[in-house]
């Protein structure tokens, strides 16, 4: 189903955010080690971002490219809450339903979605894994055209269960809870 599209954030160097971003997390995906993630808080958003020096050839002098990802702030909590769904015995009426791989809802205003994906963690390793999707906001990078696919920060399994990605996703939403931020 297509969904109304927001305005792009305007694309900012996670190493460097402007005032008024605040950093929530800071973390590393041990299958892309390339550059950390940077996670931070502004105007009841979240703002992931990862900046990485980008080389297509022995002759380019590279530059820097920065991925971006756009949620509301509730999408951290939703998120934690969700992926449990997928979990549940088929026969649990919050269950996902079977044969699906995605669940949508809104959330703050936008509509989300989580989606279990083959090759969500590593495309060269086939390494399963799940994403957080804002489906009215476009892909878009400081790196290149800008996508027509809605925005999908991908997360593999080891990522997400045994390196601790779940376990921020919960602190994020712990501290906003509390009014940290």
């Amino acid at each position: 189903m297509a969904y109304p599209k927001l305005p792009e954030w305007p694309i900012i160097d996670p190493e460097n955010p402007p005032e008024g971003y605040y950093r929530v997390a800071k973390v590393m995906n041990p299958e892309d080690d390339t550059a950390p993630w940077h996670v931070f808080s502004v105007e009841r958003h979240l703002i992931f971002g990862q900046k990485v020096w980008v080389k297509l050839g022995d002759d380019d002098p590279g530059e820097f490219a920065t991925a971006q990802y756009e949620f509301p702030m509730g999408a951290a909590r939703w998120f934690v809450e969700t992926l449990k769904r997928f979990f549940l015995e088929p026969d649990h009426p919050n269950a996902v339903p079977r044969g699906a791989i995605t669940i949508e809802e809104e959330v703050d205003g936008e509509m989300l979605g989580v989606t279990r994906g083959a090759q969500y963690g590593s495309l060269l390793k086939g390494i399963a894994g799940y994403s957080l999707d804002n489906l009215n906001r476009f892909e878009h990078t400081s790196f290149g055209p800008d996508d027509n696919w809605c925005q999908m920060f991908k997360m593999g399994d080891p990522w997400l269960f045994e390196q601790g990605l779940l376990d921020v996703f919960k602190d994020i939403a712990e501290r906003h809870e509390r009014g940290e931020f």
